[in-house]
């Protein structure tokens, strides 16, 4: 698993179920959980109605948003500029 080190970008409150930290068909177990106050590389599920951010760090979320955002910005490049 990739990890940075960067500054919270926002105050608002957000949550990983641990079945979203892993692929794996195996709930992680409680020694695989990052420490409270770890950054981490997620994508956005969704915005509960409490205003809670559901988020997942899953290896496969995060190579399928990589994969849409560089097609996306594939997209918006003029034609003929690499």
């Amino acid at each position: 698993m990739e990890a940075a080190v960067v500054a919270p970008a926002s105050d608002v409150p957000a949550f990983i179920d641990f079945v979203n930290l892993t692929d794996s068909l195996e709930h992680p177990r409680p020694e695989d959980f990052p420490v409270v106050g770890t950054m981490l590389d997620a994508v956005v599920l969704d915005f509960m109605p409490w205003g809670e951010l559901r988020l997942a760090a899953r290896p496969s979320s995060l190579t399928r948003q990589r994969l849409r955002d560089s097609t996306t910005q594939d997209k918006e490049k003029p034609p003929g500029d690499s």
